[in-house]
């Protein structure tokens, strides 16, 4: 099976247009992943080391159910179908994989690597945005005059639950294009990826 044609942008508008269309599912799981990553890093005051621990955990459930999230297209049974189907594989099917892997590298490789570039900047874009954000000192100075963070809060807790919300997640759906696109099994999101190089 061939890779579809896309754009030297497409996977990143792919991107898009998946979150728009999982946004509830997605951005519900990665806020569980938001405030335990913000408690644990002192938002609401010192933690103690068990339940710095059990965030952790917390945190790290979020994310495994968030790309449950994404890979069932925003349904956590399909996620768990398509990744139990996915650990089923043949060698057969496997061998197949890994050749349409390589033949997509080898024949779209710059359009590969403009997708990267795009997607690295605008991961960048978002967490410079988030620093921006979190750095107006109206909103750290309000959230703390509200009481709704701690009088001792950075503004470190606040950057990484904007970014638990924004790149994180961006992230997890773009790779989760990158990997269906190499291997030529790129779902459409509502618009058809556009053809061409």
């Amino acid at each position: 099976m061939n890779a579809p044609q896309i754009s030297s942008a497409g996977l990143v508008a792919w991107t898009f247009r998946f979150w728009r269309a999982c946004v509830g599912p997605v951005s519900f799981w990665m806020l569980f992943a938001a405030l335990g990553r913000a408690i644990q890093m002192r938002v609401f005051g010192p933690v103690s080391p068990p339940v710095f621990y059990g965030l952790e955990v917390l945190v790290e459930l979020a994310r495994i159910v968030t790309i449950l999230a994404i890979v069932g297209h925003g349904s956590l049974r399909q996620g768990y179908r398509q990744l139990a189907r996915f650990f089923r594989w043949t060698k057969s099917q496997w061998r197949d994989i890994r050749g349409t892997v390589g033949a997509t590298i080898r024949s779209q490789w710059p359009v590969l690597v403009t997708n990267l570039l795009f997607f690295s900047l605008l991961a960048f874009g978002f967490n410079k945005l988030n620093s921006l954000i979190v750095d107006q000192r109206p909103v750290y100075y309000g959230l703390k005059d509200f009481g709704l963070i701690h009088g001792d809060a950075t503004r470190l807790p606040l950057f990484f639950f904007l970014k638990n919300l924004t790149v994180i997640p961006f992230t997890l759906l773009f790779e989760y294009g990158l990997f269906c696109w190499l291997a030529g099994k790129l779902p459409s999101m509502g618009e058809p990826v556009q053809a061409g190089a």
